[in-house]
């Protein structure tokens, strides 16, 4: 039976084991070491890990809506715009969520579900620490700050 793969999953086992070791600032030899193989597997696991991942970001952004204004294959994040929303939207791929789309609010304040926003604060701050990306003071930011913290540091157009 072949591995499960799906839209929101879309790596094998061993190549999001690869992606993710990485994301973690590994190097392939490292990585090569560590999952006793060669560095050549490593970098073929790496290479097809991208290639899925920047499809799957893609047909994501396509689904949405989205303009693509930038794809970072390398970071699996991707950054669109979704023109009838007026809003930025941000595509990312984590092992331990998949494939999630983050749209940006004017006013994230309103926003008072506490159950969601620990949800969306998890999911964050699994895409930095995935990413090697170290916040102070984490669990007190509001999610909205945070993801402006995390994405920006990944993605050079937010920065501004």
């Amino acid at each position: 039976m072949p591995p499960f793969c799906s839209l929101s999953t879309p790596l094998s086992q061993k190549q999001k084991t690869v992606w993710s070791l990485l994301s973690r600032g590994l190097s392939i030899a490292a990585i090569a070491d560590k999952m006793k193989t060669t560095r050549q597997f490593v970098n073929q696991t790496k290479l097809a890990a991208e290639a899925k991942l920047s499809f799957s970001l893609l047909d994501v952004a396509r689904t949405n809506d989205l303009q693509v204004i930038q794809l970072y294959a390398k970071e699996a994040i991707l950054l669109g715009y979704h023109p009838a929303l007026k809003r930025k939207a941000i595509v990312t791929y984590s092992t331990h969520y998949g494939i999630k789309v983050w749209y940006w609010h004017d006013n994230p304040e309103e926003v008072t579900d506490q159950a969601f926003l620990n949800q969306i604060k998890r999911y964050l701050l699994d895409i930095a620490e995935e990413r090697g990306i170290e916040i102070e003071d984490a669990d007190q930011i509001h999610p909205a700050k945070l993801a402006h913290q995390i994405f920006s540091k990944l993605i050079p157009e937010l920065k501004a």
